[in-house]
């Protein structure tokens, strides 16, 4: 099973509240048998990216740090992802080194959009090495909830 923030300028599916948990049937009305969620955070600046890496953190602990829990992986394809440059690295260090932490617990799973880092004119290479890419966001939000049934909370 597949956690997904998603997050997109402008636009909000459904945000996740900062006492949910997903151990079980919640309050968001979501069964935890469904192949993975998404969640988009209304506002894509690195203020929400830090509240939704701690929110998958607190996950992470609130199922006992389980290696079996789902991974949580966020799609970003908006202006948040400089965040996840190396020469930003200076100006987002304490969201980079949580996200750099999460990810080498295998808590969360980074990819930005090559649509938005060819806009901003940057290269893959640019990237730390726990983020990875895909070639469209919006396409694999469309990938994930067509073709792998996941579900908006």
């Amino acid at each position: 099973m597949l956690l997904v923030l998603l997050l997109e300028p402008g636009n909000l599916i459904a945000a996740l509240p900062a006492d949910a948990s997903l151990a079980n049937e919640t309050a968001l009305g979501v069964s935890v048998d469904v192949p993975g969620y998404l969640a988009r955070v209304e506002k894509n600046n690195p203020e929400e990216v830090e509240q939704a890496l701690r929110k998958a953190e607190q996950y992470y602990l609130d199922n006992d740090m389980n290696p079996a829990s789902p991974v949580i992986a966020f799609v970003l394809h908006g202006p948040e992802v400089e965040i996840f440059f190396r020469e930003n690295y200076r100006r987002y260090k304490p969201i980079v080194d949580l996200a750099a932490r999460l990810s080498a617990l295998n808590v969360i799973d980074i990819k930005i959009c090559r649509t938005r880092l060819r806009h901003l004119d940057t290269r893959e290479e640019s990237l730390f090495p726990f983020v990875g890419d895909v070639p469209f966001g919006p396409a694999e939000i469309e990938r994930l909830t067509g073709e792998e049934g996941f579900v908006y909370f």
